[in-house]
């Protein structure tokens, strides 16, 4: 039962201290990144100026990009949070809807309940730290995409909230008829196609913010923007697709083209949201003008009978407009656009003004459906708060970003059953190519994603699969050669601690460790193997059981970086010297490695490499430049000395 709010615990003086900590951190990165942007601030400095020590920034906040959001000028909360707590019988996109339209947070009162979010709403309130805030974000890459991780790391919570309240009367999960089933969308497709909505507008909304637009107007804009895509997810005609259009319609002529570069972000470029009225809809529905204000939504969030609804898209530029405006056919404008054919340099400047004047964007849906290629790649890995693996995400779009192609990432946290359930899904949302971090997949798993014909790579593992592509760190060689560096160093009883059952890069990390320990002579005991999570907290707790052994290590290495911090904290816990009375090394080199004290030896596995190797295989399989039947790709590790051992 939750307590009534006068019945809640007020925080201790120790959550309050963490609190004041917190946001000192944050406001005083916020500044920074301010006066330099945020690429060239690093954490140590944070924390000099803050001061804090490096640690204290990373217990609060394990990766930079985390201190810029932790203020959202826009207000907007999780739409997970927003689903989970709708009224009886309000279908998901209306309950986001009526959450979304609440005053922004420069003029609304913060969450009661949590203090910090008061703080920091008060902080960016004002107009001109809203500006400084959106430009920090328009000139950053790396905030633009950590923030597509960032939203796509809330599809699994807002496909379970979705779906625990599919069977409630009166709740509808759009596309997927009344009672939230059979012939429509899955929870998890509306998840996503909600979260892809909410990211493009606010993040338009903060591009309008950092090229001059006042706050509460483009936070009002940016509302009615979310209501009408919001608005095309919430009905479903008879013999229709879910966004309310017949799927077999393919769009207008020429519209499979490629897509073209984002907009210009520092010129505040967005993507052209339709005015209402300039199309009509499909006969038997009712017209649809622009609601200029949400109250107008009866009990529940619905609209009440009669009402009116946001705009729909019918009215967005076509390129059989953006031809006739040029003068020319639209397969003109299509080969000025692709560059398949030579275009006159005078008719290619007629076309481009013509698609100026308009703001006309390549439809992606139906080019898709005319090529039969979604111009995604799925990326599936077992733990989205790693910084490794948003690294690594990283290092597939520098490659697949300038040649057309998105990302749709799965977290799966490393469970054999959500790995599958991952792969499914990707082959549901047809991806042009899947590459998946995973270490519980077996062979099998692979079969329906080879049958589908969808190029395939594995990051890590060995390579035993037709049809599967590896690209991977030298596991193996990597921990021999950590292994032997401890061996060198003088230490002789050298534990180990992987994951749950040391498969994928785990099983070949123990191989390397123990080869090196046979090689030498040393002591190979199985008992310095511990089996736990992929974790700080299974770092802490495996090395915790080495040392409570009758005869302990004299140092540990951990599978990655994250495990290996997480034997710091035990070290400290039980007050034992590192590396003094205790060794410890890591594997991956992830930023934090430099940032704990003592600063930390390791392996560097380049994820943002590997990434990139990763997607130029992808990009070679698909457009059919390899006849091998697998490959196998090999990225030297390298071992980084800091204090720690």
């Amino acid at each position: 039962m939750v307590p009534a709010p006068s019945e809640e615990r007020p925080p201790t003086r120790r959550e309050r201290r963490k609190g004041e900590t917190r946001r000192a951190i944050a406001g005083t990165a916020r500044r920074l990144f301010a006066e330099r942007g945020f690429e060239t601030v690093t954490v140590a400095e944070i924390a000099a100026v803050a001061d804090v020590s490096t640690k204290t920034v990373f217990n609060h906040f394990p990766v930079k990009e985390q201190i810029f959001f932790e203020a959202d000028p826009l207000g907007w909360p999780a739409p997970e949070r927003a689903v989970r707590e709708r009224l009886a019988g309000e279908r998901p996109v209306d309950a986001i809807r009526r959450v979304m339209a609440r005053p922004s947070a420069a003029g609304a009162a913060p969450d009661p309940d949590d203090a910090d979010d008061v703080a920091d709403v008060a902080d960016v309130a004002d107009a001109g730290a809203v500006a400084v805030h959106a430009r920090i974000y328009r000139d950053s890459p790396a905030l633009r995409s950590y923030s597509r991780e960032m939203f796509a790391g809330q599809e699994r919570a807002l496909r379970e909230a979705i779906e625990s309240g599919a069977g409630d009367p009166g709740t509808v999960i759009p596309g997927a008829g009344a009672s939230g089933a059979g012939g429509g969308l899955g929870a998890g497709v509306v998840a996503a196609l909600i979260l892809a909505a909410v990211r493009e507008v606010w993040e338009s909304t903060l591009l309008r913010i950092a090229a001059g637009a006042a706050f509460e107007d483009a936070a009002a804009l940016g509302r009615r923007e979310l209501d009408a895509a919001l608005d095309l997810l919430s009905h479903d005609p008879p013999g229709r697709g879910p966004l309310g259009r017949d799927p077999l319609d393919g769009g207008p002529e020429g519209s499979d083209l490629p897509d073209q570069d984002p907009p210009d972000l520092a010129g505040g470029g967005t993507r052209r949201f339709p005015s209402a009225g300039a199309a009509r809809p499909p006969a038997g529905e009712p017209v649809r003008e622009p609601r200029e204000a949400h109250g107008e939504r009866g009990a529940g969030g619905r609209a009440p009978a009669g009402g009116v609804r946001g705009p729909v898209r019918g009215d967005r530029p076509s390129i059989t407009r953006v031809a006739r405006l040029a003068g020319v056919s639209a397969t003109t404008v299509s080969h000025a656009l692709n560059g398949r054919r030579p275009v006159a340099e005078e008719t290619r400047r007629r076309v481009q003004a013509a698609i100026d004047q308009l703001g006309y964007r390549p439809n992606v849906l139906a080019r898709g459906l005319r090529t039969s290629r979604s111009q995604t790649i799925g990326l599936i890995i077992p733990d989205i708060t790693n910084p490794f693996y948003p690294a690594l995400a990283r290092g597939l779009q520098d490659v697949l970003g300038p040649a057309g192609y998105d990302e749709i990432i799965s977290n799966t946290d490393g469970d054999r059953e959500l790995e599958r359930a991952a792969i499914d899904q990707m082959i549901a949302r047809q991806v042009d190519g899947l590459a998946f971090a995973v270490f519980h997949t077996h062979a099998e798993d692979l079969l329906p994603v080879i049958g589908a014909g969808i190029p395939v790579v594995r990051l890590g593992g060995r390579l035993v699969q037709a049809g599967v592509d590896v690209v991977h760190s030298d596991d193996e060689g990597g921990a021999a050669e950590a292994t032997r560096y401890l061996l060198e160093r003088g230490y002789r009883r050298i534990g180990f601690v992987c994951g749950p059952h040391a498969e994928g890069p785990a099983a070949e990390r123990v191989a390397g460790y123990r080869s090196a320990l046979l090689a030498a002579g040393a002591d190979a005991d199985p008992r310095l193997v511990a089996h736990t999570h992929f974790s700080r907290a299974g770092g802490s707790s495996g090395t915790g059981r080495l040392l409570d052994l009758p005869e302990p290590p004299d140092a540990v290495l951990c599978a990655n970086d994250i495990m290996a911090i997480g034997a710091l904290d035990t070290a400290e816990e039980r007050g034992l010297r590192v590396p003094a009375d205790l060794a410890v090394m890591g594997f991956d080199d992830i930023e934090a490695a430099s940032l704990v004290s003592p600063g930390l030896t390791t392996m560097a596995n380049p994820a943002r490499e590997i990434g990139q190797a990763c997607a130029r295989r992808l990009l070679e399989r698909l457009r059919g430049g390899t006849a091998e039947l697998s490959a196998e790709t090999v990225i030297p590790a390298r071992l980084v000395r800091r204090r720690s051992a």
